[in-house]
C-alpha cells in the first residue's frame, strides 16, 4: 500500500468527544475510543496496532443513539503507539448527516457555555 508522508495543515477543528469505536482491518477487529472528531476524520486510542496507509472499516457509536454510524472506508494517516488519526474516505449520506448533526449540537453547546 503506497503512503505519502505529506504534511498538511488542517483548516478545521476537531471536537473533543468520548465515543466507542470498532475498527476492522483485514484480519483483525480493534476496539477503541474516539477522543476527537470532525466531519472527515478522528483520533482514536485503540487496542490494536495499525499502520499509516492502512484502510479500515469503522463503526462509531455516538451518544445520541444506540445504533452506530458505519464508515465504509477510513485511511490511517498517522500512528503513535495505539493512538492514531483516521481520515474518512467513504461514508453514507445518512452517516454524514448524523455525524454533522452531532457535531453541530456539540459546537452549539460549547459556544453557549463560554
Amino acid at each position: 500500500m503506497a503512503y505519502t508522508n505529506k504534511f498538511v495543515i488542517r483548516t478545521y477543528h476537531r471536537i473533543p468527544v468520548r465515543c466507542v469505536v470498532y475498527y476492522l482491518g483485514g484480519d483483525f477487529l480493534g476496539k477503541g475510543t474516539a477522543i476527537n472528531l470532525c466531519r472527515n476524520g478522528f483520533r482514536v486510542l485503540g487496542d490494536h496496532q495499525v499502520v499509516p496507509g492502512m484502510e479500515l472499516v469503522v463503526r462509531l457509536t455516538l451518544p445520541d443513539k444506540d445504533e452506530p454510524v458505519e464508515i465504509q472506508r477510513v485511511v490511517v494517516r498517522w500512528v503513535r503507539g495505539l493512538l492514531f488519526g483516521g481520515k474518512v474516505v467513504t461514508m453514507s449520506p445518512e452517516g454524514e448527516e448524523r455525524v454533522g448533526t452531532f457535531l453541530s449540537a456539540r459546537l452549539r453547546a460549547y459556544c453557549a457555555s463560554t
